[in-house]
This record gives structure tokens, sequence and C-alpha cells, in this order.
């Protein structure tokens, strides 16, 4: 695979120029690539024109190489007669990134949920052990923004099915599949697909790199099947087949790693700490003050026996079901764009929700689901529900209750994106209550 160092006067075409494209564009361009651009939409190529050679002929000319950003479906493009005539130039920015380092250390998480978190918690337990230790992939920070030339740096890397997708032979110390359940079927076609794509994580083990694999919600044993059949070498791989009680003391945990879910994350962080010969007090420390993220059952406000929980990232049930779990009295907001063959499973939450708002334009897929199991309350909007969750709340204000944004689905039939929704929440909790 091509190191950066080796593009100079190579033929590229970086298609999506979005946060990765752009950060692709300038490492190339830093390392005297010949380069070309596109992107579908209109405003991003105005945005580039100035500064790249934006080739709207790009499927009539011939590349050395074709940098494909994520978010690019390149099975059912237009010119996908384009992207198979040329399958084998096509390469990613973490391709590039993990071709151009020497002795550092990658560290890789995927899953369908938690995988933010899981990330957060591995960067904070290297930081606090003093490591040189940078965070980055479909976490925040784009691979190629990261000090790939810096020695004996550690990189924790989030990725996505679509990067796993893409992407070649990632040569990693430590790869971490935290879970699988159905997502992004619309992209992979079916389930086993997707499982496939997310089980490339392994792909690039070294001899001496480590694996996990959990497997506690693996009812059905499919994503075993699809590791066997695929023949990975499974002795580097540890199978996680239930959760693991980690003996910890709930004081010693800090709230937003508490809860079924995070129990195998943090036996996972631990297997790292032991691996990186990191002390279990500073393993302890970490995990006691561990901040969550944003948008991940984030606690924003409590008052008079009432909390608000903004879990927008919570884009399919079976990561709302984390919080269904781990609260009682819910006013539950539900709804938006839902996930191919999402099932909204209330059954096992139902004493512990008081009534679901549903929000979105697809008020009667969510409806179909759980009108027979729960209250239901049709809300269209999110500020609907939010001050009909309110209302409902204070007519029992002796009642330990809460308010719970975990919409189950995408939000992209109202807003920009699960941040713009869980901002819009945080402000209805500011104004209101």
């Amino acid at each position: 695979m091509l190191s950066l160092e080796q593009c100079i006067q190579k033929k590229f075409l970086v298609f999506g120029l979005g946060i990765s494209g752009n950060a692709t564009l300038s490492q190339l361009k830093k390392n005297k690539a010949n380069i070309e651009c596109w992107d579908d939409s209109k405003q991003l190529r105005e945005k580039f024109k100035n500064r790249y050679r934006v080739n709207k002929d790009w499927f009539k000319s011939s590349y050395d190489f074709i940098v494909i950003s994520p978010g690019i479906n390149i099975y059912s493009h237009s010119k996908k007669s384009f992207f198979q005539k040329n399958k084998n130039k096509i390469i990613t920015d973490l391709d590039l990134f993990c071709s151009s380092i020497k002795d550092q250390k990658i560290i890789l998480v995927t899953g369908t949920n938690g995988k933010s978190t899981m990330c957060k918690l591995i960067y904070d337990l290297l930081k606090n052990s003093k490591k040189k230790v940078y965070i980055g992939g479909n976490y925040g920070t784009p691979v190629m923004h990261l000090p790939y030339k810096e020695k004996s740096a550690i990189f924790v890397l989030e990725l996505s099915s679509y990067q796993l997708d893409y992407s070649g032979r990632l040569p990693s110390s430590v790869s971490i599949l935290l879970n699988v359940s159905p997502d992004h079927i619309e992209r992979h076609e079916s389930f086993n697909k997707y499982i496939s794509a997310k089980l490339r994580i392994f792909k690039g083990l070294t001899k001496r790199g480590i694996g996990f694999l959990d497997l506690s919600n693996d009812k059905e044993s499919k994503i075993f099947k699809v590791l066997k059949s695929e023949k990975y070498n499974q002795r580097n791989i540890e199978l996680i087949r239930k959760n693991i009680n980690h003996n910890i003391k709930d004081d010693l945990i800090s709230p937003a790693l508490k809860g079924l879910h995070f129990k195998n994350c943090l036996y996972i962080a631990l297997q790292i700490a032991k691996l990186f010969k990191i002390s279990k007090n500073i393993y302890l420390k970490t995990i006691k003050n561990f901040k969550g993220l944003p948008h991940r059952q984030e606690i924003i406000k409590t008052k008079n026996n009432l909390t608000f929980i903004n879990d927008s990232k919570a884009t399919n049930f079976s990561s709302t079901a984390v919080a269904l779990n781990n609260y009682k009295n819910i006013h539950w907001i539900v709804g938006g764009l839902p996930k191919a063959k999402d099932k909204i499973m209330v059954h096992k939450y139902k004493k512990s929700i008081l009534r679901a708002y549903i929000i979105g334009r697809n008020i009667n897929f969510f409806l179909k689901q759980i009108k027979n199991t729960v209250k239901c309350n049709i809300s269209y909007s999110l500020e609907n529900a939010f001050l009909s969750a309110l209302r409902e709340a204070k007519n029992h204000p002796n009642l330990k209750q809460v308010i719970l944004l975990s919409p189950s689905a995408a939000s992209f039939d109202q807003y920009k994106n699960f941040e713009h929704r869980g901002n819009t929440f945080k402000q209805l909790v500011k104004k209101y209550s």
C-alpha cells in the first residue's frame, strides 16, 4: 500500500469533499501529488474550485489512485461502472495513514453502538498514564490531521462500517468490535454483509496484536457464523460471550459508564491497561472520573425529581434499549428516520415507560410497533413532545421521573444530524424547565 511520502507526482482523484476529503487533499498537496477532486454537491465543489482542480469529467479520466470518502455509496452511484472498472485503485484516507506510520501503535474500535465511548475511555486511560496518544477517525479528527510521523505515538481510531468496507488491510495492535445489531442495511444490503464489513477490523491484526469481539448480544450466533465462514485467525481474538462481571463497586464507576451495556467496555479497557503496562490505580481513576460524551445518555438537568436526558445519538433501538434499561418512570421521546429492518421491541421495558411521545415524519412506523405495549402521544415535533412530557411529569411532582430523548432513529427527516437534534433538546430544557 502507498505511503504519503510515495505520493509525489502520482495522479489522485479525491471523491467526496467533506471533513475527511478536505484533510486528504491537504496532505496530498503537501506531499506533491497530482490531485483532482469531485463531490456531487455543487456547494462543496464551489468551495474547493479555487484551491484544487475540480474535474467535471472525472468519470472519463484515468488515475493512479481514487480516494473515496466513506459517505459515498459507490455501489449505487450513477457512475458505479467507473468505480467497478477502477476497483483496484480505490483506497481511503485510512489506507494512506496506516501505510505512512512506522513504529507507532494503532488501536481500532468499531461496533454498532458504544464505539465513541470506548474510544474516549481508551484515550483517557492512555493519556492518564502519560502516553503520547491521539484520537480520531470517525471520532472527530480525520486521520489525515493526526501527527502520523510522531515517534512512539498511539492512535485510537473509531471506524464505521463504511470506512471498513472501503479500506484495505488496516494494521493494528488492538482491534475491538463491541457489538453488531442491524444498522445501515440500506447501504450494505443485508445483515450478513454488514457483519462482514465490521469483522474486517480484525484483518490487519499484527502477529502480536490482540482482538476483542463482544458476542454477548449475538443471540442467534450470526456474527460467530460469519466469523467462522470467513476463516479469521481466532487465536488473536478474544471472544466475549457474556457480560463480564468486573467486580468493581458502583461508586467507583462514573455514571457515564454504568449499565449492562458498559460492563464489557470496562473489561476491555482493563485488558488494554495490562497490555500497555498501566497500573490498576490509573485504571480505577480513569473509570471513576470519566466524562460522558455529548448526546449519549447526557444528563442535562435535574430539578424537583425530574431529570432531563439527551440520548440523541441513539439512532437505532439497540442503543435506546440501554437507556430504557437504566432508568425508571420514563417519558420517552422517540421517532425520526428509522433504520432499515430495525425493530422497536419495548415489551421488556414497558414497566419503566410512563408514555412514549412520537416525533418525526414516520409516525406510523413507531406507532405500529409500540401502541399495544405503552401509552403513546403523537407529537410530530420535538417541542410538542417535550412540552407534553413536561406537563405530564408536573402532574406527579413527588415521583422521580425522567424525560428521555432517545429516538431509535436517524435525525435527517427533521434535523441536520443527531447533534442538531440533541442541541435542540438542550435548548428546550433551558427554555422551559
